[in-house]
């Protein structure tokens, strides 16, 4: 395994560069701000991202597609992955160790099995495929549907998320969704925090769409209209940004707040992003940047260790692109090329 380090001024910049010395399946293990040092302090407020990652053995992300049903895949083949196989020594059910070897973090895997075991009995099926089928039946009963009240409150959907999870480009997804397909009457509030929101592409593209953008607050939206809020990004351990986020929110009309993070990002910082940003209570998880993130078992983690439900994922930055309702079955993996 190859460990790399690349540090660059934005977070998308230093994924591609990953990607390019890495290839796409390289792995992030680490994401992190690095402090601004002498003088450059009284100019610049936040350093440059670091980002450490690595390129897997192809042998840990084998799966397997069941002829004549689009939608199976057998976790396994042989020789076993050798991740898979060592977890497999303490697991009877072959399906839980891929999983685990994919993301799914131990505890919950732990779960998992007492739930199987519970409704299958302590012993897997001998075909695979009956056995990946009752692993993902079961695991597909923790789901929680995101409650379609989330999506059709008049407003105001308000995106928070730390700096580089995609909020805007989520917003001009979920804007042109509703205007283009479900001819929906909308607006944007273009707002800045402690510091500007410079986004301007969000306002060209509602220009685009003929939908006004705003400044700074103005009179709520009409009943029939959806209200956007669009946000700058905030570092979550620091209080002044704390502060002024709370007090924003207070400011608005019975906020709906969506939480967007970037599945890149190793799982725990996800996990230390999720609890930093649950104190403005969001009503729903976002995730974003699926195109970068082939182990989308490990979103499973947050099924299974949180009480928010995940309302939608979105990948790559075109618009509408790719930004569907998440479902159970987009959580696990997919064909070579398929979308989401």
């Amino acid at each position: 395994m190859k460990l790399v380090t690349i540090t660059a001024e934005s977070t998308a910049e230093a994924l591609a560069r990953v990607h390019a010395e890495l290839g796409p399946e390289a792995v992030v293990v680490n994401v992190r701000r690095l402090p601004v040092h002498g003088l450059a302090r009284l100019w610049q407020r936040q350093g440059p991202i670091e980002v450490v990652a690595f390129a897997p053995d192809r042998g840990e992300r084998h799966w397997q597609a069941v002829a004549g049903q689009p939608d199976a895949y057998v976790p396994f083949e042989d020789p076993t992955p050798p991740r898979a196989a060592a977890m497999q020594g303490r697991r009877s059910w072959r399906s839980i160790a891929w999983l685990e070897s994919m993301g799914l973090w131990r505890e919950y895997a732990d779960r998992l099995e007492s739930a199987v075991t519970a409704r299958h009995g302590p012993e897997p099926p001998d075909m695979p495929v009956a056995e990946w089928s009752g692993v993902r039946e079961v695991l597909s009963g923790f789901w929680r549907p995101c409650p379609p009240v989330h999506r059709q409150l008049p407003g105001p959907h308000v995106f928070i998320g730390p700096p580089g999870s995609g909020k805007t480009t989520v917003l001009c997804k979920w804007l042109t969704q509703a205007v283009l397909a479900q001819e929906r009457r909308a607006r944007v509030w273009r707002l800045d925090g402690l510091t500007t929101n410079t986004a301007e592409f969000l306002t060209l593209h509602c220009e685009m769409l003929h939908v006004p953008v705003h400044r700074y607050g103005v009179e709520p939206a009409r009943e029939e209209e959806m209200l956007f809020v669009d946000l700058p990004g905030i570092d979550p351990h620091d209080p002044p940004s704390v502060s002024a986020l709370r007090e924003q929110l207070a400011s608005l009309p019975s906020p709906c707040v969506h939480l967007v993070l970037n599945a890149a990002y190793e799982t725990a910082l996800l996990f230390e992003q999720w609890s930093a940003f649950s104190v403005f209570r969001p009503v729903d998880l976002i995730f974003t940047h699926l195109d970068e993130e082939r182990r989308r078992v490990k979103l499973w983690n947050f099924v299974l260790g949180t009480d928010c439900p995940i309302s939608f994922l979105s990948a790559g930055q075109k618009i509408p692109g790719e930004f569907r309702p998440a479902e159970s079955d987009l959580l696990f993996p997919r064909p070579a090329g398929a979308q989401l």
